[in-house]
């Protein structure tokens, strides 16, 4: 693991060089709110996302100049969803990395506005992929429509509605959705109407657990590693394995996260142990630390399998993706 830690401390770098280029080609808008989306994009992190983009793009036989722009696209679209979650609607937060969230420094209306610039600057930049002759336009459109896809309300703003709404369901009833329900409009409204999408088979906490963890946290994970893939050209068959592996090692990345809720420190963390306090629906909470060490190790194998049963992929350049999904497993142990 202390290569695998050299080689992420490395594509970081990179990742870091590219996000500072972007922020520096915003133009014709007032410098106080480019400040804010900076603050949140240097604030650090391992950079997650976009180096898997990166690697899943090298598996496919290209470089990391070719697909920065996705690459960056994807962490701007992220660092949008954490400067929101933070906010005192949300999960009113007030540590993030280390640091005082954004909205702590900026205020509220300017934290906000921070996220929406990044999220739609993530999309003006994910279509400059489309310049570079490797790629091209139609592979960065792909690109971008996953980004949308993922990171939308079927993928990453449907897993935190579901998140929200889920505060509180442990105790017998959803805390938000008892507000509004005691309102005229949303009166007589069901549990599902808040919690899960209409096509819904099931309404159970254990259901909602799962779309909560594929959606919220999964789905961009996933975009990131589908975008490095269509970014490369690849099609059916490996483009569905490489799917799986994504959601594979998101659902484990959430499941871990559920669980160092409750073992780490503040410190440790960089940012508040808000969960319980919030009284939110995670791994931890519904099936106990054992039981969510056991699911993160099952997502594991099933990660493992989906990277062995790509055909068009070079075997020699998979060894950051194998790697990645153990090092997420293994942050708990």
């Amino acid at each position: 693991m202390e290569n695998f830690k050299k080689y992420l401390t490395k594509k970081a770098s990179v990742v870091e060089k590219g996000l500072a280029k972007h922020i520096k080609q915003i133009k014709n808008a007032p410098q106080i709110v480019i400040d804010a989306m900076a603050y949140s994009l240097n604030a650090g992190g391992k950079r997650v996302r976009p180096i898997l983009l990166m690697a899943a793009a090298e598996a496919f036989g290209l470089k990391n100049a070719d697909v920065m722009p996705a690459a960056c696209a994807v962490e701007m679209l992220h660092t949008y969803s954490l400067i929101h979650d933070d906010l005192p609607s949300m999960d009113n937060d007030d540590l993030r990395r280390g640091k005082p969230t954004n909205h702590k420094i900026f205020g509220e209306d300017l934290a906000l506005l921070a996220g929406d610039s990044l999220l739609t600057y993530a999309f003006q930049t994910v279509l400059k992929n489309g310049e570079i002759k490797s790629v091209g336009y139609e592979k960065a459109a792909k690109a971008a429509y996953a980004l949308s896809y993922y990171g939308g309300v079927s993928g990453m703003i449907g897993g935190q509605v579901a998140d929200v709404y889920a505060e509180g369901i442990l105790e017998g009833k959803s805390k938000r959705a008892a507000l509004l329900t005691a309102t005229k409009y949303f009166k007589g409204k069901s549990p599902k109407y808040f919690l899960l999408p209409a096509e819904a088979k099931e309404v159970s906490a254990s259901a909602l657990l799962t779309y909560i963890h594929k959606n919220k946290t999964g789905a961009l994970i996933t975009a990131a590693v589908e975008m490095g893939a269509l970014l490369a050209g690849v099609k059916d068959n490996d483009l569905k394995n490489i799917r799986k592996y994504a959601e594979a090692i998101g659902f484990a990345f959430q499941v871990v996260d559920d669980i160092l809720d409750v073992t780490a420190t503040k410190k440790q963390l960089g940012k508040s142990n808000s969960d319980a306090a919030n009284k939110k629906l995670t791994y931890a909470t519904l099936y106990g630390i054992e039981e969510s060490k056991k699911a993160a190790l099952k997502s594991l194998k099933q990660a493992n399998a989906a990277l062995s049963a790509l055909k068009t992929a070079d075997k020699t350049k998979l060894k950051p993706l194998y790697d990645m999904a153990e090092f997420i497993v293994a942050r708990s142990y």
